[in-house]
């Protein structure tokens, strides 16, 4: 037999109850702010906690922390007493009693959600219960009428359920960011600077206008094709101005990282290097590079096993200790590597998708520039997500050159090939996206594969490079 539903009358009845509360969350609140104050911007609003006590005292903390006042057993207690509201929160004893309640500090936000949570619900059975009175004291024409009521209540409860008690998001007024926008093009116009930090290549530097904080920039090329390559140039670049450069590697040993560094640096032939073949000439450019590079600040972390929330919470940690006027630029080598805490829980595109906007997020709050290599597919796009190309501000694929026909090359060039069995090093770095400037930009470069970096050629005689 089906059970009838309860009459209106019976559900009227039940209203007779107790409002939701949680004492135990609020007095976890109350604990963790005795234990560490600094988190009261994050606290429930005093309206927000139920019993009155509580009330007052989540309000004197909130206000002694604003006023810059000491938050302790002792000057809580102090400020009771001379309001004559000591006795009205259980007295001393009480106090002491809430510094221990709460073993776990960092347990704190977990305790205003609930304490959020309850609010809500106290504010819409309170919007509920009005509209019912209203309900039930409409007597003709001179009253509001239903219809308005119940938009009335349906209004309340929606602005109930939506003010969990948190203040209002930080926000710029316009005018004070048109303000800077001008000063920092003034700035900019006297003294002929890049709004960024260089990469060391005029070209990038002319559309890019250097490698600005809080941006993400994709670097996009087939294997082997130099994308490594030309993010550790941008990080040398960047220690050599002065800035701090890390390079997180999850393909290469950070010796070998270094390595490069050298060979780049000093323009010495990678084999040469790692045989320790080096002619006069490699000498004597060591010595000059050799120290100028030891005093850079530049780190290589092995990033073997680390995910990408690990990574992102050392930049963090990196680019709070930095002093004024020196910028962070990081590189994660590369996406398709890269590790993340939702391993295996997900399809490895949301994973990808994930990785990227976590780096995405991570330079907007730090202020560093990151910059992320990312293999590509068959058609040219990057591999495993589409994310890689939205979450960028930059994207630079690194494109060969189409190759021109052997005929139109001189005979010794065309030998030299076959003998050397050399590849075509031609290459476009193309601006497949670029937030703030021209897109679709191509600068043609060759990579000297040997001293991994590139170099900038004159696309109208490229023929001149090799």
């Amino acid at each position: 037999m089906i059970p009838r539903p309860p009459t209106t009358e019976a559900l009227l009845a039940t209203l007779n109850q107790p409002l939701p509360f949680s004492d135990e969350a609020e007095k976890g609140v109350i604990s963790c702010l005795l234990q560490w104050p600094a988190k009261a911007d994050e606290a429930p609003p005093p309206e927000a906690f139920y019993h009155p006590s509580n009330r007052e005292l989540a309000s004197l903390i909130i206000a002694m922390v604003a006023d810059g006042r000491p938050v302790d057993i002792v000057s809580l207690t102090h400020c009771l007493r001379d309001s004559g509201k000591l006795d009205h929160v259980g007295g001393p004893a009480a106090i002491s009693e809430l510094y221990d309640f709460a073993p776990i500090v960092s347990h704190f936000s977990y305790f205003c959600g609930i304490v959020r949570d309850k609010h809500a619900s106290r504010s819409m059975i309170s919007a509920l219960v009005a509209g019912i009175a209203a309900l039930q004291a409409v007597s003709g024409v001179e009253t509001a009428s239903q219809g308005e009521i119940m938009q009335t209540i349906l209004q309340s409860v929606c602005e109930a359920g939506n003010d969990d008690g948190t203040p209002e998001l930080k926000g710029h007024h316009l005018s004070d960011l048109i303000r800077q926008v001008l000063e920092d093009a003034e700035n900019q116009s006297r003294s002929q600077t890049l709004p960024g930090v260089t990469p060391g290549m005029a070209g990038i530097d002319a559309v890019m206008g250097g490698m600005e904080p809080g941006c993400l920039t994709i670097i996009a090329a087939e294997s082997s094709d130099g994308k490594s390559s030309l993010a550790r140039q941008w990080l040398e670049a960047a220690a050599d101005a002065g800035h701090c450069s890390v390079l997180y590697t999850y393909e290469m040993p950070p010796k070998t990282e270094s390595r490069r560094v050298l060979c780049s640096q000093a323009s010495i032939d990678g084999g040469s290097m790692k045989r320790g073949t080096f002619t006069r000439g490699d000498q004597q450019s060591l010595s000059v590079h050799v120290p100028k590079a030891s005093r850079w600040d530049f780190t290589i972390i092995d990033a073997a096993g680390k995910t990408v929330e690990q990574i992102c919470r050392d930049i963090s940690h990196r680019a709070k200790r930095l002093p004024k006027g020196k910028k962070l630029i990081a590189c994660i080598d590369y996406i398709q590597l890269c590790r993340t805490s939702m391993q295996g829980k997900n399809s490895r595109e949301r994973e990808v998708a994930h990785i990227t906007a976590t780096a995405k997020q991570c330079a907007k709050l730090t202020g560093a520039h990151i910059i992320m290599p990312s293999q590509v597919n068959k058609e040219g796009d990057v591999r495993e997500s589409m994310a890689i190309e939205q979450d960028a501000d930059t994207l630079i694929q690194i494109q060969k050159m189409a190759d021109s026909s052997s005929a139109k090359k001189p005979a010794w060039k065309q030998a030299q090939e076959q003998k050397d069995d050399a590849p075509d090093n031609r290459r476009n770095l193309f601006f497949k996206k670029l937030r703030d400037g021209e897109r679709f930009k191509k600068l043609p470069h060759k990579l000297v594969g040997k001293h991994f970096r590139f170099e900038p050629i004159d696309d109208n005689n490229i023929d001149d490079m090799l």
